[in-house]
């Protein structure tokens, strides 16, 4: 795909510049109930967590357990990690990328009304650490508050490590409906009609991950030891990964698993 990054670049900050809230303090007031559970869910999880205040236009929390990853200490962040540096240490091949999934997931989510808190962007893309390797994240984007017309108001995102994922795989991107799991955007660039795994394919990987085999798995289920393989190397050509364990990751992560 052709993109044209300075034309993206100026519709992203465009967008995030006409958004607008309808929130007064007493709403500001109200966050202290949960964001100190959010930032302990990260330590606990050693995942990155933060919460982007479309209103103002900032971050209200950001908790990043990746920065020594990165090759950044704590005390370094605020100085050298704004949201432009961040920008400039995304894989140029990616940035364009990521441009167009937030600016499509706002155009996608602005009349969904009461309903846009069902639906959340998954998408990955490669981040330059210090040492100039690149590291592979993945992200999700919902929202976690609106204000009192339905508009987006904070936005909630995730991250986590990609460690294995093939270096010069390219980003993928989708929404997803997290009520029942049904894509809703992009199922033409990772060629899935409505699910990224099937009922079944769950199934065989929930009983993966607690241990069992293809033979065990198979008497559990009910079918051969052929259809569960065959199940196997579905879910990892879905998923982009090189082994169960890794698929497991990933579908765990988003909340499939």
């Amino acid at each position: 795909m052709e993109w044209d990054i300075g034309l993206l670049s100026h519709r992203y900050a465009r967008i995030k510049a006409e958004l607008h809230c309808v929130i007064d303090e007493t709403d500001y007031r109200q966050l202290d109930r949960y964001l100190p559970h959010l930032e302990e869910l990260a330590r606990i999880e050693n995942r990155s967590i933060s919460v982007y205040d479309v209103n103002r236009g900032t971050f209200i929390i950001k908790v990043d357990k990746h920065l020594d990853l990165l090759g950044y200490a704590t005390a370094d962040y605020e100085r050298d990690l704004d949201v432009d540096r961040y920008h400039a240490m995304i894989h140029p091949d990616d940035l364009p990328f990521m441009y167009d999934a937030e600016i499509r997931m706002y155009d996608f989510l602005r009349d969904k009304g009461a309903c846009k808190k069902d639906f959340k962007l998954v998408y990955d893309y490669r981040v330059r650490s210090k040492s100039g390797t690149y590291i592979r994240f993945l992200h999700q984007m919902a929202i976690l508050e609106y204000d009192r017309d339905f508009n987006s108001w904070l936005m909630l995102v995730i991250s986590d490590v990609l460690d294995e994922h093939p270096k010069n795989e390219p980003p993928r991107r989708f929404i997803i409906n997290t009520q029942n799991n049904t894509i809703c955007l992009f199922n033409e660039e990772i060629g899935m009609t409505r699910e990224l795994v099937t009922k079944r394919e769950r199934e065989v990987l929930s009983l993966i991950a607690q241990g069992l085999d293809s033979k065990t798995i198979s008497e559990r289920l009910f079918i051969s030891p052929h259809t569960v393989n065959n199940h196997r190397q579905n879910i990892l050509l879905k998923t982009r990964t090189k082994h169960i364990a890794q698929a497991v990751f990933y579908l765990k992560c988003i909340g499939i698993l």
